[in-house]
């Protein structure tokens, strides 16, 4: 079922704050309009950013609960801030860009609420806690144009590996899969005929939004109960007036594009350059990746000062997660016991050496010496 709710956002100065209900069984739709603004729908995933860096392998210093986290999830807002400011800045729409913000806890206590088939499996990283994870992502190439299939996470078990300890299904009601979002529905169907692969069932897909479509169009035989829905009626002049990102693929060391690296292992990348082309994941202009690249690193080194004067110390690279710290050490771009503020300023000085280095690698499709430097 699927209605319009009025008043289903609270109006910032640059977003519209999106608030889903928790206790409605029923699907919100939300109509992005074809002309004018272009919308871009974003979770508010401050929540995991604090608990990601909380598990930082640092003595002391550490996010806590009743200390820090408050302040941290505070410079972290006002790092979506600024990307959101970037983006206004790269991405020349003529009615200007919209920002809806969908409140990430209200969505996953509505999500969980849905899950009454079979054994519940997430594909979705906000969303693993009680619930039973399944670790895998598209992979990419450096630079993030050419994908190379639906691969583990860095660091996670073979992907059948992962399905065969899933729990069983006595009742043989059918696996029920979570997903953060759905645009193409392509990684949930690959995901659907894997388990298929191994004789088990995928029923139900319950996905925090969906993007365009049809709300409820099934995948595979598997039906499809979103909790948002945004559409557009029809597109403008300029394409598809929607998109959807996670602000945490855009700050180093947090999340970001799963990458296979020159030594054959993989790690994650952020959305700019050097290491992705922005253009590649966005769809903003190829000829504005370089100036993201440096409003990001800007806004990244201002995040990581204020977290450094927070918690008392000098994030390095090793602080950092080991998926997002492989790429930096891979590429010889930095060593463990640097700041992380220092690689930010190494990555803006060297931007067209490191470019040039992983468009090389990009081009080829085959892997380069481990620790190449930038020339």
């Amino acid at each position: 079922m699927i209605r319009a709710v009025p008043g289903h956002h609270v109006v910032h100065p640059d977003h519209h704050l999106v608030s889903p209900d928790p206790g409605s069984d029923v699907t919100t739709r939300i109509e992005a309009p074809a002309t004018g603004a272009f919308t871009i729908v974003m979770r508010d995933d401050t929540s995991y950013c604090v608990r990601t860096l909380g598990r930082a392998p640092a003595g002391c210093g550490t996010v806590s609960p009743g200390g820090s986290a408050p302040a941290v999830a505070e410079a972290y807002r006002a790092f979506q801030r600024d990307l959101r400011d970037a983006l206004r800045t790269v991405v020349p729409r003529p009615g200007g860009l919209r920002f809806h913000l969908v409140d990430a806890h209200r969505l996953e206590l509505a999500v969980r609420r849905r899950v009454t088939g079979g054994p519940p499996v997430s594909l979705d990283p906000l969303l693993d806690r009680a619930v039973r994870p399944l670790r895998v992502s598209r992979g990419f190439l450096l630079g993030g144009r050419r994908q190379v299939g639906l691969v583990p996470r860095p660091g996670a078990a073979p992907i059948r590996d992962q399905i065969a300890s899933l729990p069983p299904d006595p009742a043989g009601r059918g696996y029920t899969l979570i997903e953060d979002d759905i645009a193409t529905g392509g990684t949930v169907a690959a995901v659907i005929r894997l388990f298929q692969d191994t004789g088990r069932r995928v029923r139900h897909v319950i996905p925090g939004i969906r993007l365009g479509g049809s709300a409820h169009s099934p995948i595979l035989g598997a039906t499809v109960d979103p909790v948002l829905h945004y559409r557009t009626a029809a597109a403008g002049p300029d394409g598809p007036a929607l998109e959807l990102l996670d602000p945490r693929n855009f700050l180093l060391g947090l999340s970001g594009l799963v990458v296979r690296l020159p030594d054959g292992t993989w790690g994650r990348t952020p959305y700019w350059l050097p290491f992705v082309r922005t253009s590649a994941r966005l769809g903003s202009p190829a000829g504005a990746d370089r100036e993201f690249a440096v409003l990001m690193l800007e806004a990244n080194a201002r995040f990581f000062a204020r977290v450094d004067q927070l918690l008392r110390r000098t994030l390095r690279v090793a602080d950092l997660r080991p998926d997002a710290r492989r790429p930096l050490l891979s590429l010889g771009m930095a060593e463990p016991g640097e700041p992380v503020r220092s690689v930010l300023r190494k990555l803006q000085t060297g931007m067209e050496s490191w470019s040039e280095l992983i468009a090389e690698v990009e081009e080829r499709g085959t892997d380069v010496p481990a620790g190449s430097a930038a020339r």
